[in-house]
């Protein structure tokens, strides 16, 4: 009985990293609770080598619209999980369904299934792009090489100034010849000037 329990255990934290996998936290509360859709299922399939040259994807999506459609509230089925009409993604019990019809068409047993899905880490990252010249973007982007006005764009930590370092904000309080503003220090010199 332990056995069947790890089992099932694994398949509910294999079910939860594929459904988590490339999803926002906003989509995945946007649910009441995990489901996965086809694209997750056909990505743990093929991370788990079950997607080989007789069972293709083809036929993968082909039991997946068999078993959504046998989910789905018009079905006749009475004893079985209900989804409404429309559905496109598989809750725990609906995604063992789908595992038990996968089995069924590669005609191996549930248990196959299941152990390999089992032995499986979770998601993984194929051909994630790297940055193309890291030595190139390091030299554009340190700062301490920057020289006049791009210079006083940042702080001494490297972080930007904002609007502060892009403009220069003119006051106009000197004493210019004509000028007849509030600069206290202009017209107390006048003053002295006319004495």
């Amino acid at each position: 009985m332990s056995e069947k329990s790890s089992v099932s255990s694994g398949l509910q934290k294999a079910f939860d990293k594929y459904s988590k996998f490339g999803k926002t936290q906003a989509q995945l509360t946007d649910h009441h609770g995990l489901r996965i859709g086809s694209a997750g299922i056909q990505k743990m399939m093929k991370d788990c080598s079950l997607i080989d040259t007789k069972y293709t994807s083809q036929l993968l999506d082909n039991d997946i619209a068999r078993v959504l459609g046998k989910l789905t509230i018009g079905s006749n089925e009475t004893n079985s999980i209900h989804y409404p009409k429309g559905t496109k993604t598989f809750e725990i019990k609906g995604f063992k369904a789908l595992i038990d019809r996968i089995a069924e068409s590669k005609g191996v047993s549930h248990d196959e299934i299941l152990a390999k899905i089992n032995a499986n880490e979770g998601p993984s990252l194929n051909h994630v792009t790297e940055i193309a010249n890291k030595e190139i973007t390091d030299r554009m982007t340190n700062t301490t090489h920057y020289t006049g006005t791009h210079k006083e764009r940042f702080d001494e930590e490297g972080y930007g100034k904002g609007k502060e370092g892009r403009s220069d904000e003119i006051e106009s309080t000197g004493y210019v010849q004509g000028f007849k503003g509030t600069n206290q220090s202009s017209s107390s010199s006048t003053k002295k000037m006319k004495e």
